[in-house]
């Protein structure tokens, strides 16, 4: 025979059961809902794989919010703008800036929120967005990861290069180049006595190069008296010139009135005195014809006749 199941005991253990999971669940609200939020706008010009609506949001290491929103942003270029949601009480200012972070090896992201050290202004809220933007940084393995495709851009750029240094033209140009180094090898290998012999020259050279110097140093020494008494003699000749020059400079100025009266006068009567003297010479001239023509006009002087005039 069965036993009468008591209905009424399972209605009120379901019945209590849910009251207590109400509660509870009212309780577990309620205090979530105590805790202000503040909300930000963070703009990444990366991908951000891993990362989704509900990823924890962490203020150096510590959780203090999540993610709620993520979507395209179009500005001057496709961006995503991920909106977090965190605590009022984190210090976030405009020396804060955001991070991407993975959780071990899972691949599963978040964001890391950090600071610059210093005494920063708040945030405020800029044009396009509804909540204050903080500024974006690369730090750790998301750096890394960013620079990857660069770094493995720059790596192939090496290896191009690198089958470009290679290829046929370059081998046998480095052939040559191999062949001309054992080409000057073996010449130097014949010239090895010659090159030994050098260094012997090069000391012989110093040496003749040394005594020739000490010889222009003596010769300099010998000549160092003469060279004395020859700027010594200048120097003399030189105050000689410059007394003379003085001399004639007082003599200007004080004969300077008869020097005036000479340029005045004494230029016109040397002009007449010339013309007399012209005048005189040409006389002269005269006679010495005379006398050459008629030398005895010097003793007698022949009596004129008077000239008679017919009637």
């Amino acid at each position: 025979m069965y036993e009468q199941t008591n209905y009424l005991a399972v209605g009120i253990f379901i019945l209590l059961g849910t009251v207590v999971l109400l509660a509870v669940g009212s309780w577990v609200g309620g205090v979530g809902q105590t805790v202000p939020m503040s909300r930000y706008t963070i703009i990444f010009e990366r991908d951000v794989n891993g990362l989704s609506e509900g990823s924890p949001v962490r203020y150096m290491g510590v959780d203090v919010g999540q993610v709620t929103t993520i979507r395209l942003f179009h500005a001057e270029r496709t961006a995503i703008e991920v909106r977090i949601e965190v605590a009022s009480t984190t210090p976030v200012d405009g020396g804060t800036y955001a991070s991407l972070g993975y959780q071990g090896i899972t691949g599963v992201a978040f964001i890391n929120l950090a600071a610059d050290s210093g005494v920063h202004e708040q945030l405020t809220v800029t044009a396009g967005h509804a909540h204050p933007v903080i500024r974006t940084r690369d730090v750790g393995i998301a750096a890394l990861l960013n620079s990857g495709p660069e770094m493995l851009a720059r790596v192939n750029h090496l290896l191009d290069d690198a089958g470009q240094l290679f290829d046929e033209k370059n081998r046998d140009s480095a052939t040559q180049i191999l062949e001309n180094l054992e080409q000057i090898t073996g010449a130097l290998a014949e010239q090895r006595s010659a090159l030994a012999a050098v260094p012997t020259r090069m000391n012989e050279s110093l040496d003749k190069l040394q005594d020739t110097l000490q010889l222009a140093a003596e010769l300099a020494a010998d000549a160092r008296p003469d060279i004395l008494a020859s700027m010594q003699d200048l120097r003399q000749t030189t105050d000689n010139l410059a007394n003379a020059s003085d001399r004639v400079e007082r003599w200007f100025v004080e004969n300077d009135a008869a020097i005036e009266s000479f340029l005045a006068d004494g230029i016109g009567e040397t002009a007449a005195l010339m013309t007399d003297t012209r005048a005189a010479m040409r006389e002269l001239e005269k006679l010495g014809a005379e006398l050459r023509s008629n030398p005895s006009r010097m003793i007698h002087k022949p009596k004129l006749e008077p000239v008679v005039v017919a009637q």
